[in-house]
């Protein structure tokens, strides 16, 4: 086939499943609607980060794989998409922790030799940068045709403290997943959660995430709530699992069990499946989200749980700040159990004021479901192609 031909194929570079984290679920998600949206206009590929570098465990639409903290799996990396003639667009996801080197520096070996357009989302943009940390994503934001963010406290912290120009930063949200009308009833019936007051956490579980909180703030809720019940769902990162085998899950259950909470706290010790999370989401009275670092700049579960049209009890940070006002949640300090626990305890006695925010929690979302998020991608490399060849000004704009 003549180079021309060909579908312009745009290659994804992040974690992707089966692994299990976050940009994986990320990754996935967004590459899934893309595929779907842009079916006759591209093609959607995968190069896959992962440190056993081999294709073996991963299905289309993988088509490589490369293990971000080798330098020389990098640099063969950047070679292999640049002799690929198909790929018009490269479109990077990135986190420091991806990557090898110091604050993940290896990420400059492969983006400095890349040939072809590519766009960068950060997925954490940290305030107050040390000189390493500025020159590193000013380098990265230098390189890129495009840099990605999610919110507008990262855009602000881009423009002011790092000194990026406004015009390469684009603000593309965090996609959600619509979720059909569910029978709350009859999902309760199908996870034996019947008569139950429900409240819920999901992710990958490490010390950061501030379980602690949400377990000790039990103790004064099922004294109130005797049927209420707070399911934990996640396994351990499989980072904390490498370093210190289920020691973090051990402690939570040794706190559960000392705080005679067996009856109303539970760990569900799996990767949860999107449409198995959606529907747990579904059946949730509240959400808690206790993660301890206030400068997180995106949670997809955090973003889900607002999706699903939960009522959401959250740590000060970052995103809760951008997302939450009075009448769609409910923000306090982190590690205040007092807090958590009464405004929980609030919304448990007053159904209506606890719906009517998760209905405005839901409507709040309704520009970050992935089809519209799909398509503001779409437009953006829809514009970069055009400024690569006029040859392709006839792709229809979505």
């Amino acid at each position: 086939m003549d180079t021309f031909d060909m579908k312009p194929e745009i290659l994804f570079v992040g974690t992707y499943p089966p692994r299990k984290c976050g940009i994986a679920t990320f990754t996935a998600d967004l590459t899934n609607e893309l595929t779907r949206l842009l079916t006759h206009e591209f093609d959607i590929s995968i190069c896959a980060l992962d440190k056993r570098a081999n294709t073996d465990q991963y299905n289309a639409p993988v088509t490589m794989v490369m293990d971000g903290c080798r330098l020389n799996s990098c640099i063969a990396g950047a070679e292999a998409i640049n002799q690929n003639p198909a790929i018009k667009i490269v479109c990077i996801e990135h986190e420091f922790g991806l990557f090898g080197g110091n604050m993940g520096e290896y990420i400059l070996a492969f983006l400095s030799l890349l040939t072809k357009p590519f766009i960068i989302r950060f997925h954490t943009v940290l305030p107050t940068p040390d000189d390493q940390r500025l020159k590193l994503v000013r380098s990265i934001c230098l390189l890129a045709d495009k840099v990605m963010i999610m919110t507008r406290h990262s855009h602000r912290l881009l423009v002011e403290d790092y000194g990026i120009e406004q015009n390469k930063l684009v603000i593309i949200p965090h996609g959600t997943h619509a979720i059909a009308t569910s029978n709350k009833a009859e999902l309760k019936n199908k996870y034996n959660l019947q008569q139950r007051k429900i409240l819920t956490t999901f992710g990958l579980l490490s010390p950061n995430k501030g379980i602690e909180l949400g377990i000790k703030a039990m103790a004064k809720i099922a004294a109130e709530f005797p049927d209420a019940i707070y399911v934990i769902l996640g396994n351990t990162h499989p980072n904390l699992v490498e370093t210190e085998g289920e020691t973090y899950r051990e402690s939570l259950q040794r706190l559960i069990e000392e705080n005679n909470l067996t009856k109303n706290v539970k760990l569900v010790n799996e990767f949860i499946p999107t449409e198995q999370l959606l529907n747990y989401l579904s059946l949730t009275d509240i959400y808690l989200f206790t993660s301890k670092d206030p400068n997180q700049a995106m949670s997809g579960t955090f973003m889900y749980a607002m999706s699903a049209g939960c009522a959401v009890i959250s740590n000060s940070f970052v995103l809760a700040n951008e997302m939450l006002d009075e009448d769609t949640g409910i923000i306090i300090e982190a590690g205040d159990e007092d807090a958590l626990a009464n405004n929980a305890i609030y919304l448990l006695r007053n159904d209506a004021v606890r719906q009517e925010m998760g209905k405005k929690a839901f409507i709040r979302t309704r520009n970050t479901l992935w089809g519209t998020v799909a398509r503001k991608h779409a437009m953006l490399f829809y514009e970069l192609m055009k400024k690569q060849s006029p040859t392709y000004n006839n792709i229809v704009a979505l």
